[in-house]
């Protein structure tokens, strides 16, 4: 992973985060750099500070795209603005996805799923649904800690498809998105990649004023992820150390 930020705390923040994570991470001040160090190694991915010296984010990530090898490289903007104006002006240039800052743990790793893949270490068995070596690694492999935030996630997100559905009903798109969202979240800091990736699309469909038709689709789908994982979940008792262990 290459970060590439001129801040020396929002550094340390980001690669702690990361390491914490199992990333490798290099670290450059500004978009002339990242450049530079993008000709020197391959990365799996770019942090991209949008405001910097020397180059900015915007800048750098349309250099890059100019070069054919580079095309294809997930870029993720880190910045301070989160208005959905700011989004379209990072997507334009470029870049793959939009991280907030100050940085959510949760939405920060939820959206580096969707773009960077790893095979996490095998588990002899597991949860439906859930990389649980990843999620554990994140959470310096506390077991209990892990038994109780799925058993919570169950049990906040097993009325879901009911609550999101009230919300439309009633109209009420901010509610229904914000429902997507926090469903995403928590599914990718639990491991739960698919059911992330598929609440993300959930979530942009309705904060885009999407039709009904796209929405419930997407819905659909969704659900086939979830499903499945609450299924798995049920096993798990109340998190406590007496229930069962994760897989």
């Amino acid at each position: 992973m290459l970060l590439v930020e001129d801040n020396e705390i929002n550094q340390l923040v980001a690669v702690a985060m990361l390491e914490k994570q199992g990333y490798d991470v290099d670290v450059v001040g500004d978009g002339r750099a990242a450049i530079d160090a993008c000709t020197g190694k391959p990365y799996d991915a770019v942090l991209m500070d949008c405001q910097m010296p020397v180059m900015d984010g915007y800048a750098a990530t349309r250099e890059l795209r100019a070069q054919p090898q580079w095309r294809d490289l997930p870029v993720i903007a880190m910045t301070a603005n989160a208005m959905v104006g700011d989004r379209e002006k990072v997507l334009a240039a470029g870049m793959n996805d939009h991280i907030a800052k100050p940085i959510d743990v949760a939405e920060m790793f939820a959206t580096l799923a969707r773009w960077v893949r790893r095979d996490p270490p095998a588990t002899g068995g597991g949860l439906p649904g859930i990389e649980s070596a990843g999620a554990l690694a994140t959470m310096d492999g506390d077991e209990q800690l892990y038994r109780r935030l799925l058993a919570m996630f169950r049990d906040q997100e097993a009325r879901f498809a009911e609550r999101f559905r009230a919300a439309r009903q009633a109209r009420d798109l901010r509610e229904a998105t914000r429902l997507a969202h926090d469903l995403k979240c928590e599914s990718g800091t639990l491991g739960a990649t698919a059911v992330s990736e598929a609440a993300w699309k959930l979530e942009q469909s309705c904060s885009s004023g999407a039709g009904s038709a796209d929405i419930d689709a997407l819905l659909e789908a969704l659900l086939e992820q979830l499903d499945p994982v609450m299924d798995g979940l049920r096993a798990l008792g109340d998190g406590s150390p007496r229930a069962a262990a994760v897989p």
